[in-house]
């Protein structure tokens, strides 16, 4: 096996999130209106996020889990899923449990309500903190000589080799940004109220983990790792454990990453909202594979093509030169702030023309299928954030291209749908 599925936690939520996949594929229409049923309300209408509904954990969880699992059941109509690893970021987790079959959805669900309810109930007093240019060690050693009974604090997630979160009480966190920031790191309030991955979750812990056990659980059909220790397992005995101790533990991102690597593992599909954990991986691993699955990027038949078709790097080439026609000569149908700006369309635009760069100075007659289809997916997403729907960009690309042989060509080899 060299390739793991990766679903992610809370923070990968958006506006509107999960309305394409409705809109185009049934089997999510159906997973939607079955979590609605479960959950008392119209989940997809409560994602529209008309009313502030996603800045609450109680409706985000199931929303997270839902998309996830919804692209996770279109990406397996198009792609042979028999040899995979499977791993989440906390939640994400979960989701890869029932991706494996370990727990049925419908299930999922009502056990996802109730672990995000008993996350929210644990402390008012609680919050976290992204700190950012120290590694794991240094703000650790801050937080175990700040922590005490009655102002805890700890870190909470290893997102990356410099993305650090803590958790804990307010006041402790306070405390530990200010000695953070004297090392040179720069920190941040996020905005929770839930001290996730720390010892104040310990009553969430406990009420998660009888709900679970209390549940019929499955052998799960893929290897799963622990987001907390990397620590494989699949048994059925051992999920209710596995998914409830995590709520107290760091998450150690890393170091599953690490594990799977050394497993071979060189391609890292991230499957459910946003690209935080693709995103992670281009910055630490540069040289293996990271590819979004979602709406926004595509429901790619990947694993069918990651070995099939080198592209001619002279198509290839043409290819790309009409994408950036296509970004520098459309307009700015929706409104995007600086910050959205530089990351989804800017940062996109220069990858794209620096790839472009390097095809057109190399040596290289054939190009990897892969780094075509990674490329493809950032300019749909470019063109995404400039307010385009999929179709609209479609007819835009063929019109650039002009040949509509290697339209045609490029449209299947990258799966546009």
């Amino acid at each position: 096996m060299n390739t793991a599925i990766v679903f992610p936690g809370q923070g990968s939520q958006y506006d509107s999130m999960g309305q394409e996949l409705c809109e185009n594929y049934q089997i999510a229409r159906d997973l939607y209106n079955e979590a609605s049923d479960i959950l008392g309300y119209d989940l997809l209408k409560a994602c529209e996020n008309k009313n502030g509904e996603l800045r609450n954990t109680v409706i985000v969880q199931p929303a997270i889990l839902v998309y996830s699992i919804a692209c996770w059941e279109i990406f397996k109509k198009n792609n042979d899923v028999k040899q995979l690893y499977l791993t989440g970021h906390s939640l994400g987790e979960l989701s890869a449990v029932v991706a494996a079959d370990g727990i049925p959805f419908a299930k999922s669900v009502e056990l996802v309500k109730l672990r995000a309810t008993a996350m929210s109930e644990c402390t008012q007093e609680g919050g976290m903190v992204v700190c950012f240019g120290l590694n794991g060690e240094e703000v650790e050693e801050v937080c175990q000589r700040l922590d005490t009974d009655n102002n805890h604090v700890t870190v909470a997630n290893f997102n990356s080799t410099n993305q650090i979160v803590l958790s804990g009480h307010k006041n402790a966190l306070e405390l530990a940004s200010i000695e953070l920031q004297k090392k040179g790191a720069v920190t941040k309030i996020l905005p929770v109220s839930v001290p996730a991955h720390s010892r104040l979750m310990k009553p969430a812990e406990i009420r998660f983990q009888a709900a679970l056990q209390q549940t019929q659980m499955n052998d799960c059909q893929y290897p799963i790792f622990s987001c907390a220790t990397g620590q494989l397992y699949s048994r059925a005995d051992e999920i209710a454990d596995q998914l409830s101790k995590q709520l107290t533990e760091s998450v150690r991102w890393p170091k599953v990453m690490n594990v799977l690597i050394n497993k071979d593992v060189d391609t890292f599909i991230e499957m459910g909202p946003k690209t935080i954990l693709t995103d992670i991986m281009k910055m630490e691993y540069p040289d293996y594979r990271a590819i979004p699955v979602n709406e926004k990027n595509g429901i790619h038949s990947i694993l069918n093509n990651l070995n099939e078709n080198m592209l001619k790097v002279e198509e290839t080439i043409h290819f790309l030169q009409a994408c950036l026609r296509v970004i520098i000569g459309t307009p700015f149908k929706a409104k995007i702030d600086k910050q959205d700006f530089e990351r989804e369309i800017h940062s996109p635009y220069q990858l794209i023309k620096q790839e472009l760069k390097e095809m057109k100075e190399g040596k290289q007659i054939t190009v990897d299928s892969h780094r075509v289809a990674s490329l493809s997916q950032q300019f749909f997403s470019i063109l995404t954030h400039k307010g385009f729907h999929k179709n609209e960009t479609l007819e835009i690309l063929k019109l650039s291209i002009a040949n509509p042989n290697l339209y045609s060509k490029y449209l299947k080899i990258n799966s546009f749908k």
